[in-house]
């Protein structure tokens, strides 16, 4: 036998011929194995016309298992197909005839795996006959592959399981003793909840191989393997929504599923019992976050809280006046932003707690220094705050503290907060105080960050507080030699707010992070010296100054600007400017044109940040740190683009950014409805099209020819000799019909049949009349003639003993019927040439589909390549890529060549300052919404900014003398001239060309044209009012219709001109 996979073959029994069902099975091809099978019933006696035509089956593993290439005719006495008339099952109650040990034995033992056990047998595949085989048959080779497509549901999913989201087309061995373990292991939840969910899901027991394949890798994709098993009900749910979803949906599904249960708050475990308190009944749910928090969200709901009607459950007015405030640059926002920035883990706070931050605070802590503001702060969010429920992540940074000093911390953080807002805690540096006491300069309200580690008073007792005077007194008198000592300090350079926020985020700053921490990357091995600590906060508001006090002018000892680190004074304006900065900046100086990347160090939480990070300046020799010794951190485009230009931002990342396009004003053109529905509620999906794929493609093309494989995917080529269309298949058919040797023909049977039986002895008649018969019966043998002699021969009696005669000669063979007729009756009368003619391989078909004649060739050229299936798993295997074919391809290349040979357009896409596809974002200067643009190309020409857009056209039909024409109407009606002004406006272009191209095939002209004046008025005007509508529409939720109103039908001038000269005729 050849070492083919295994065929295993049945012949089902007619139920009038009384036969026993045959099976067979042998390494061989199906052909083959069908002509052993039918040889070998011929040769038993039994006749092919009693049989249904063979049909293969999976291959069953069993004891009885018959020997290979020996027909079996009990086989199918103890087993028989299921319901999928592939698989073979036991037949209830009958008993196998096996031995009682070996019956014991498989009690435990399923599929080669003891049940009792767990531990995976020898393969069982390797010994395919019972007991009673021979050495010979022990040695025949065992199947080393199985289609998974022919395993039970259970099999096939785990076997895309173990896959390791690779498709599995067939498991062999090894995989296939995995798939059985994995499903004896009831120990598995995770698998077996697989197993149980993909079982009660109809749509999944009905998928095909693929759709199993991406589900599986779905599954293990939203419940990780190393993570919580999910329920079995959460399972279910997932694969009816998974299979539900459109095609197209279903990536979209599993990242939703992914996020809600990756941002699915743990549940709080309570040893106490529950309380139902009646007062919180009622309590309206505090507000969530849809994203996670960033700096950014965090200063527009700081901002949010300085709105006076502040609606918790609709924050869309005070999100209106916030970034009205944080626009004006208003002080209060900037200082509390200041303070709040830098305060470590305040992501994890929610929206209420840090709106509420700035609501409940007194006057004095907005007005007061930000030492006052970094107690209170800090102080609120010990007693009053509030985790996120969906976005904080617990990063431990410090020791665990006992629940005494747990509770020490509250009670002084409640007493500091209760001395703020009684005016106990005396830290206001805006405005003059009374006799006894000095007050700061108030041009530097925000000058002093003066030791930023936690400051509270010692956690002790209420009754053990000093008095309250006394306080405050001291702290006056501390204040006023403060202010003296403060006299002859040298002014250092302003600290930038912005690198303060930067610090807070974990990231270095020359200037404020510390070069020695162990999280940064340094060469150096030498250990700055340790500053003594100059102002330290004994608590109750009370400083230690002496050893400032030692190196100032009081003491006659001019100061050291190089050891005043804990002292910073800069001027009030130049901090107010700077932290206007620093928000509007937000993670990049978008002044300048530089990209703004946020950088996020996962190795260092924001819990690291020691508080005295931004507060200390160290020595400048310590702080300059070279660039080399610097670890580079993995650069991430920003979830939030401050206005500015932007290089490099990618196609889906612009696309998903912040602000409005130029596409969705001319949407919102359309009607306002549409714009609601595709950008707002995203109700209206927009599907890729052919012909935004070529204008794609030309784009790439023509400004960015080294994307162009990692976007598109470019139909493969058909290799040499591959089979195309169905006049090849056939060809190859008749080529190999024509090479086998010749079958006999229904005649030559016939002709053979015909001569045997001339052979035969001729059977004696019976005679019309008696005479006759007599004359017949007389020549009959003696043993015959059975009529004594002497007694009457009647024609009756003579006519049994020659039928009786007759019935001993042997009967002719049927000479009529089809070719498998006759081909039985050959097989009487010559067994061995029919043996010899099953042996021959059958022709193969050469009528059918397209997909018949494929799998003609298949089973006689298993390495053909067919271009059908090398184009489906082209279109299969996408990878997020474009589909190009060769023959866009082709029709692209050409357009490229036009527009690089044209000699304006070949100047402007090759111009060594040329840029493309930069992104400007800014905010509309009437509406204040955030706007965003991405022209094709823009140059600078000494000063002049120049931009450009490339737009494929189809203009083959027009004529020359109205193509100018066309072209105007082309640019009015799809509102290129607004996208236009649009650009001009916001990456502050001076001029703006249009470059065109007809794509046609093997007609492709190019033409410049130059926006005018007039035409970008217009488009800024027309860009203007729909900006106000697309505004009114935000504030009122309110999107009308294209039509709002009923109206008369009136006739236009050309109808009118009609009507006349009808009435005219009339």
């Amino acid at each position: 036998m050849s070492g083919t996979n295994p065929v295993f073959l049945v012949r089902k029994a007619k139920k009038s011929s009384g036969q026993k069902d045959a099976v067979l099975w042998c390494s061989d091809d199906f052909e083959a194995a069908n002509a052993t099978l039918d040889y070998l019933l011929i040769k038993s006696g039994a006749k092919l016309k009693d049989y249904f035509k063979a049909v293969a089956t999976n291959f069953p593993v069993v004891n009885e298992l018959p020997p290979e290439g020996e027909l079996s005719l009990t086989f199918c006495d103890y087993y028989q197909l299921a319901k999928d008339n592939m698989t073979w099952t036991q037949i209830p109650g009958v008993t196998l005839p096996s031995s009682e040990a070996a019956a014991a034995a498989r009690q435990h033992i399923v599929d080669g795996v003891d049940t009792e056990t767990g531990e995976v047998l020898e393969d069982h595949t390797e010994n395919f006959g019972n007991e009673s085989n021979s050495p010979a048959q022990a040695t025949a080779p065992a199947p080393e592959l199985t289609v998974v497509a022919t395993m039970p549901l259970r099999h096939r999913v785990l076997a895309q399981y173990i896959g390791e989201g690779e498709y599995l087309y067939h498991v062999d061995a090894s995989q296939k003793k995995e798939i059985l373990r994995l499903e004896m292991d009831t120990d598995n939840s995770y698998v077996q909840n697989l197993l149980l969910a993909a079982e009660n899901v109809e749509a999944f027991k009905k998928a095909i191989e693929h759709d199993i394949h991406k589900a599986v890798n779905a599954y293990k994709q939203v419940f990780p393997v190393d993570g919580k098993v999910p329920e079995l009900c959460t399972t279910i749910k997932f694969f009816k929504e998974w299979f539900s979803a459109e095609h197209i949906n279903r990536g979209l599904l599993v990242k939703e599923w992914a996020e809600r249960l990756k941002n699915k708050p743990a549940p709080v475990k309570k040893s106490e019992p529950h309380k139902v308190i009646v007062a919180d009944v009622n309590k309206p749910e505090r507000p969530r976050r849809s994203e996670k928090p960033t700096h950014r969200t965090i200063n527009y709901e700081l901002a949010c809280g300085f709105c006076e009607e502040l609606d918790l459950n609709n924050l869309r007015p005070a999100m209106d006046f916030a970034k009205r405030i944080i626009a004006e640059d208003r002080e209060d926002w900037k200082r509390m932003s200041m303070t709040v920035g830098i305060i470590p883990d305040i992501k994890g706070y929610d929206r209420q707690t840090i709106i509420d931050l700035v609501r409940k605070a007194p006057k004095a802590v907005h007005n007061g220094n930000p030492d006052l503001r970094r107690t209170w702060c800090e102080s609120f969010l010990a007693v009053h705050g509030v985790r996120d429920p969906d976005w904080y992540e617990y990063a431990p940074d410090n020791p665990p503290t006992t629940h005494e000093e747990n509770a020490a911390r509250l009670r002084q953080a409640g007493k500091c907060l209760r001395d703020i807002e009684a005016g106990r805690f005396q830290c206001d540096e805006e405005k003059p105080q009374s006799a006894g006491e000095l007050a700061d300069e108030p041009a530097t309200p925000e000058a002093v960050e003066q030791d930023t580690t936690e400051h509270h008073p010692d956690p002790q007792p209420l009754e053990n507080e000093p008095p309250v005077s006394q306080t405050e007194a001291g702290y006056q008198k501390i204040r006023a030699e403060l202010y003296e000592a403060r006299k002859n300090i040298p002014p250092k350079s302003p600290v930038d707010v912005g690198k303060q926020l930067a610090a807070a985020r974990s990231e270095y700053v020359e200037g404020i992070s510390d070069p020695n921490d162990p999280k940064w990357v340094k060469t150096e091995t030498s250990q700055p010296t340790t500053e003594p600590e100059l102002v330290k906060n004994v608590g109750n508001g009370i400083f230690d100054v002496s050893a400032l006090m030692q190196n100032s002018s009081t003491h006659g000892t001019e100061t050291n600007p190089e050891i005043t680190s804990n002292v910073q004074v800069q001027e009030a304006d130049s901090d107010e400017k700077q932290a206007g900065d620093a928000v509007q900046a937000g993670e990049g100086d978008l002044g300048t044109g530089k990209e703004a990347v946020t950088v996020e160090n996962q190795n260092q939480a924001e819990t690291h940040q020691n508080n005295d990070s931004v507060s200390q300046s160290e020595p400048e020799a310590q702080q300059n740190v070279p660039e080399s010794q610097q670890e580079e951190p993995e650069a991430a485009w920003p979830e939030y683009f401050e206005p500015g230009r932007y290089e490099g931002v990618p196609n889906e990342v612009y696309h998903a950014a912040n602000g409005i396009s130029s596409t969705q004003v001319k949407d919102a053109r359309v009607s306002l409805m549409y714009f609601n529905a595709r950008h707002v509620e995203k109700t209206i999906v927009k599907e890729r099209s052919p012909v935004l794929d070529m204008g794609n493609l030309v784009h790439a093309l023509a400004l960015q020819p080294e994307n162009l494989e990692a976007e598109f995917s470019v139909e493969p080529e058909i290799p040499e000799g591959a089979f195309t269309t169905t006049a090849t298949l056939r060809e190859f058919i008749d080529a190999h019909n024509a090479s086998l040797p010749a079958l006999l023909s229904a005649d030559d049977i016939k002709a053979l049949l015909e001569e045997y039986n001339a052979t035969l002895p001729s059977q004696m008649p019976l005679g019309a009349s008696v005479d006759e018969t007599y004359a017949s019966y007389e020549q009959l043998p003696e043993e015959f003639q059975r009529i004594e002699n002497g007694t009457k021969h009647t024609a009756t009696a003579m006519k049994a003993c020659i039928k009786e005669y007759n019935a001993t000669l042997p009967a002719p063979v049927k000479t009529s019927g089809s070719r498998d007729a006759l081909l039985e009756q050959l097989a009487i009368i010559n067994p061995d040439l029919v043996a010899q003619e099953a042996q021959k391989s059958s022709p193969l078909k050469v009528s059918g589909t397209k997909a018949d004649l494929i799998q003609a060739v298949k089973s006689v050229n298993p390495a053909a390549v067919f271009a059908d299936e090398l184009l489906d798993a082209w279109r299969e295997n996408t990878e997020g890529k474009v589909l190009v074919t060769r023959q866009q391809l082709s029709t692209a290349l050409n357009i490229q060549k036009a527009l690089l040979e044209h000699p304006t357009a070949g100047k402007l896409l090759t111009h060594p300052s040329r840029a493309v596809e930069v992104s400007y974002f800014g905010i509309d200067e009437e509406t204040g919404l955030e706007v965003r643009v991405r022209p094709d190309l823009e140059l600078d020409m000494g000063g002049l900014r120049i931009g450009a857009d490339l737009k494929t056209i189809s203009m083959w039909n027009i004529k020359q003398e109205g193509l100018r024409a066309k072209l105007h109407r082309e640019i009015v009606d799809r509102d290129y001239h607004l996208s236009a002004a649009m650009y001009c406006e916001t990456a502050a272009l001076d001029q703006f060309f249009w470059i065109f191209v007809n794509k046609d095939e093997n007609y492709h002209w190019v033409a410049i044209i130059e926006a005018s004046t007039e035409l970008l008025e217009l488009g800024m005007l027309e860009y203007r009012k729909t900006m106000r509508a697309i505004a009114n529409g935000f504030d009122t939720g309110e999107w009308p219709a294209p039509i709002t109103e009923d109206y008369t039908d009136e006739l236009n001038d050309f109808d009118v001109r009609r009507l006349e000269a009808l009435r005219v005729q009339a």
